[in-house]
């Protein structure tokens, strides 16, 4: 087996796995795999007779850098097992070695233009040098040849780690010109930004926790389970368009809404911080061709029956 590792992507015999992968991605490219959870996020992706192990990362690592697909594409690591293997964790080392080579664009490792002190590496494209997505970090002797007669001998370990694209989203609110829903439930209306500017992508800026803070040059401490300031008085503050109300049609709370992610990013979604207890009526009214509502509340029963009087079909968690 010839394992080629490009800038987010590695060929494995002329076969293309693009990173964020899915299992799917890996079955259809080598057959399958024996599953070990890692913990409640992640699980290996075992390939015994190939030497070869996958896992996952937390979504929120894909997220934080702008590289997340979905769910089912969380695959982000790979280590190839060819010695070295005592400081690894028993349950992710496959029953047998890697018996392939492995070239980077092409070449050997050590041909390659590294940066100093990281593990990423450098690629020529379009006459230029930059850095590949993909980390690179080799287990073994530093003495020794990472080649021997032309086959790549130490455990190599693959992180996808995308670089995080520059915004161009400019977070200064303007006072509208126009129309604005009057909102009295901050989770009401949470709720709705929610549909409006990452589901249906038509209210703008559309907000994401690191490029707003990056843009106010603010130090907000982003690892923590508490609801950001920043990102809580950003939403209180957005103006929501009539217009953009009158097309919404449809609301779907769930704790992993971007939304949410957005404003706690290590929240776990266990509390209720963002139930929806309470609408007004002349909240409702705003929202003239709003039919469904999947609602997540811990009081649902005032929200039901004013519903019922605008034609709302509500359905709970």
């Amino acid at each position: 087996m010839n394992i080629d590792v490009r800038d987010t992507e590695i060929i494995i015999d002329s076969k293309v796995l693009a990173f964020p992968a899915s299992f799917s991605d890996l079955q259809d490219i080598l057959g399958e795999a024996r599953i070990v959870p890692k913990n409640d996020r992640a699980n290996y992706y075992i390939f015994d007779k190939l030497g070869i192990t996958f896992c996952d990362v937390d979504e929120r690592y894909l997220k934080r850098r702008k590289a997340f697909i979905d769910k089912e594409h969380l695959i982000s690591y790979v280590t190839f097992f060819i010695d070295d293997t005592e400081l690894m964790n028993e349950a992710e080392i496959p029953a047998e070695r890697f018996n392939g080579n492995i070239t980077f664009f092409g070449r050997e490792w050590d041909s390659l233009k590294k940066s100093d002190g990281s593990s990423q590496y450098f690629f020529c494209k379009d006459g230029e040098y930059r850095f590949a997505h993909i980390k690179a970090i080799i287990r073994g002797n530093d003495d020794e040849s990472n080649y021997t007669d032309g086959r790549f001998t130490k455990t190599l370990y693959l992180t996808f780690a995308p670089e995080r694209p520059k915004s161009t989203e400019n977070y200064n609110i303007s006072a509208p010109q126009e129309d604005c829903v009057t909102f009295t439930n901050l989770n009401f209306k949470l709720a709705v930004v929610q549909e409006l500017m990452y589901n249906m992508e038509i209210l703008k800026p559309y907000f994401d926790i690191y490029d707003y803070l990056k843009f106010k040059k603010s130090k907000a401490k982003t690892e923590t389970e508490k609801n950001i300031k920043a990102a809580i008085d950003f939403f209180k503050n957005l103006p929501v368009p009539q217009k953009l109300a009158n097309e919404l049609t449809e609301i779907t709370m769930d704790g992993g809404n971007e939304i949410y992610g957005n404003i706690a990013p290590l929240w776990d979604g266990e509390d209720g911080r963002f139930d929806l207890d309470e609408i007004s009526p002349d909240e409702l009214k705003c929202f003239p061709n709003l039919r469904k509502i999947k609602l997540m509340s811990s009081k649902p029963e005032k929200i039901i029956t004013l519903c019922e009087e605008y034609n709302v079909e509500v359905t709970t968690l």
